[in-house]
């Protein structure tokens, strides 16, 4: 083996090491929006069931990306051919299922204005807002953190004979709140905005991964290659 395939064995030993550690974050970003999604999917189940997916998908893979950026760590350092082989394989599948997964997720934003996050939050949220506690407090998350109000504008809750919550202006949600302090935006939109934020983020991270995947499979296979070749030659470093 030269001083060049040296050279790539040990890229290839830190691009392992590196990518065991983005196959944790993987797992854990994958199981952070499902524990997100589980939180509102009572509510907010027509919207929150597009997330499903792709956080599963991101779980899984960061939990296979684990195992394989470890058994390619081993193989680089051991400079065993079927490992290195057998890993690019693996890996190369991986890679063809996360540009798969990310064109779903960019499609499901590019047609996320079909679905009706109006009629699932006026339904199941803001309708209960009156005469139902658990459904209070959920608006009043929501309201507090997206600093939005009511389903279109603050506007909704004067028509319904409330008075603006006080987390339409980030004071307590006992507190009432002006018109003049309200929040503008309401919170469909801000719930569908950070719905397809969430999800472009999800399939930039699969892409931008699976890019880096692209240059661990031509190293293993070139490293592969010089393994071989070094073996028939009856030598190894």
């Amino acid at each position: 083996m030269g001083c060049g395939m040296g050279v790539v064995k040990y890229l290839l030993f830190i691009f392992n090491f590196i990518f065991v550690l983005c196959g944790l974050a993987i797992l854990v970003l994958g199981v952070l929006v499902q524990v997100g999604k589980s939180h509102y999917s009572k509510h907010l189940d027509e919207i929150t069931s597009n997330l499903t997916f792709p956080a599963v998908t991101l779980i899984v893979i960061g939990s296979i990306i684990f195992v394989i950026a470890f058994l390619g760590c081993c193989g680089a350092i051991r400079e065993s051919h079927c490992m290195m082989v057998t890993f690019a394989c693996l890996l190369l599948t991986i890679l063809i299922i996360q540009v798969a997964v990310s064109i779903y997720v960019f499609v499901t934003v590019k047609n996320s204005g079909e679905i009706s996050f109006k009629d699932a939050y006026v339904v199941n949220l803001f309708n209960k807002y009156k005469d139902h506690q658990e459904e209070r407090d959920l608006v009043d998350t929501i309201q507090d953190g997206l600093q939005c109000c009511g389903v279109d504008s603050y506007n909704d809750f004067l028509r319904n004979s409330m008075a603006i919550p006080g987390s339409c202006c980030g004071k307590n949600a006992s507190d009432n709140c002006s018109t003049v302090d309200a929040y503008k935006t309401g919170c469909v939109s801000a719930l569908q905005d950070l719905f397809k934020k969430a999800l472009t983020i999800l399939g930039g991270v699969a892409l931008g991964i699976a890019a880096a995947e692209l240059i661990g499979i031509i190293f293993a296979l070139c490293l592969a290659n010089s393994i071989k070749n070094a073996e028939r030659r009856g030598y190894s470093v």
